[in-house]
């Protein structure tokens, strides 16, 4: 019969290191997986929308482009150009391969790494050049459709147009992206080390 002791020897000398990496890396997954849900989900919603303003403006384009001059057609052309670029940067940051959790080779990490890298500059940088050309193809669209009318009417919609640009800005940075941003940073983190780890 089993003693104390050696029963003890017995439990402590059980290899439990590789199950608890496979919990980490289970647990890992399901972050990265729920991250992928919530970048889809947004992805979807952005698409319907600006399909939507799409063809809206496609609409406003053809019903009044004989009344304006060149910068209307500029500015319309601008703004449909902006919204289909930045919905395939989006896209392109969302990871549609279907990897096996099992597989965590250098190839998967790697593809994760990048794909978060990638969602991460979308956020700080190229979400502000968006933002930037979105508003000057705008401003181009009011000083053309108000040009007929008063300076103060074209300086208020200027200032309405400016001021939600900036307010939707401040809104996502500071709220929406924050959290992104966060959840992007620990994924990373954690993924490079689990590749310095394999290296």
């Amino acid at each position: 019969m089993m003693n104390f002791e050696e029963l003890q020897q017995s439990w402590l000398s059980q290899p439990v290191e590789k199950d608890l990496k496979d919990d980490v890396t289970h647990l890992l997954q399901d972050k990265l997986d729920k991250h992928q849900r919530k970048l889809r989900r947004s992805n979807l919603f952005m698409s319907v929308g600006f399909v939507i303003a799409c063809a809206m403006i496609v609409w406003v384009y053809f019903t009044f482009h004989q009344k304006y001059n060149w910068p209307f057609d500029v500015s319309i052309g601008s703004l449909i150009s902006l919204m289909i670029v930045f919905a395939v940067l989006s896209w392109r940051s969302y990871d549609f391969s279907k990897d096996q959790r099992e597989i965590a080779g250098i190839d998967y990490l790697n593809n994760q790494i990048n794909k978060l890298r990638w969602q991460k500059k979308m956020l700080t940088s190229y979400l502000w050049v968006y933002t930037v050309l979105f508003w000057l193809a705008m401003a181009g669209y009011i000083f053309e459709i108000t040009k007929r009318g008063s300076l103060l009417f074209t300086i208020t919609a200027m200032a309405i147009i400016t001021l939600y640009i900036i307010g939707i800005s401040i809104w996502n940075r500071y709220y929406k992206h924050r959290k992104q941003l966060k959840t992007i940073d620990e994924l990373l983190e954690s993924f490079e080390q689990m590749r310095d780890e394999i290296r």
